[in-house]
């Protein structure tokens, strides 16, 4: 039975991800800070699912070792990690300097020197096993409707930039978060070609506005005050997106590796093909 880790598992987009994979069959790491984690792991092992449930910090490393010593000894497998625990932080270029170096500290251990140890760690058994999938969730800032080609906007008529390309970029004060979660892009696309000859896919998830913790946390600091229903509907279900990551890994072995895969707000929630360059199988 394949064996999926999930980081950021406990609420939100993470939580999503785990009841789609653990309903699809895998059975279930799940590493979160979160004291939901419990709740959350309970829910699904009383749908049958089969689930290690550890209450940490990705961005330690000892915590991340002993994941994945234990899951290897748990299920003696491990062939899916979804990298999915992440921070937002707001940056406006007037911010005092400390403010803004804390900040890229802080989002450069969650979002991006956690899923680099992680993978690091993980990918060694995936080479074992001449098997795998990494996949990274990243941000819609990177790949979006405009970037890096032109989308039609038949059918996404709601989309915010229906009218006009979007540049590749966060709307607001994101520079430190961007950066993070560029850097997710070097990790899949230099893994999944040094990867490829071992069966090992890697792919980023792109994603878009999705409910999720991060999402309403983002808005109550951005904004100083809780989202309000009416954004919280206009944002993606959060089942439905990780329906959309479900298909991307169910691919199989002859699937997309390297891929930028987009899910954006105001555009149907389905898997789009794969690039004609980054998700080429050479």
């Amino acid at each position: 039975m394949s064996v999926a880790l999930i980081t950021g598992a406990a609420v939100g987009f993470g939580r999503g991800l785990a009841r789609v994979f653990g309903r699809a069959g895998h059975s279930l790491v799940l590493i979160d800070v979160r004291d939901e984690l419990e709740t959350t792991a309970d829910e699904l092992r009383r749908s049958g699912v089969d689930v290690l449930a550890v209450r940490g910090d990705v961005t330690d490393d000892a915590t991340l070792r002993s994941l994945v010593d234990e899951t290897i000894r748990t299920f003696g497998r491990l062939d899916v990690l979804i990298n999915n625990a992440g921070q937002v932080r707001f940056t406006p270029i007037d911010a005092p300097i400390d403010t803004a170096i804390t900040h890229v500290e802080e989002l450069w251990r969650v979002n991006t020197r956690a899923p680099y140890v992680l993978g690091r760690l993980v990918i060694p058994h995936m080479m074992k096993a001449r098997s795998g999938h990494i996949i990274n969730i990243a941000t819609d800032h990177i790949h979006t409707c405009g970037f890096p080609e032109v989308v039609t906007h038949e059918g996404s008529e709601s989309c915010a930039w229906s009218g006009a390309p979007r540049r590749p970029l966060g709307p607001g004060p994101f520079d430190a978060y961007d950066a993070s979660k560029w850097a997710l892009n070097g990790l899949t696309q230099t893994w999944a070609h040094q990867l490829r000859e071992y069966g090992i896919r890697v792919n980023n998830i792109c994603l878009g506005a999705t409910d999720s913790e991060m999402m309403r946390e983002a808005v109550l600091v951005g904004r100083g005050r809780p989202a309000s229903q009416r954004e919280i509907d206009s944002w993606m279900p959060t089942d439905t997106v990780a329906d959309v990551v479900l298909q991307l890994h169910d691919e199989g072995a002859d699937g997309r590796s390297g891929d930028n895969v987009g899910i954006w707000l105001g555009h149907p929630i389905v898997l789009p093909p794969a690039h004609p360059v980054l998700g080429r199988r050479d």
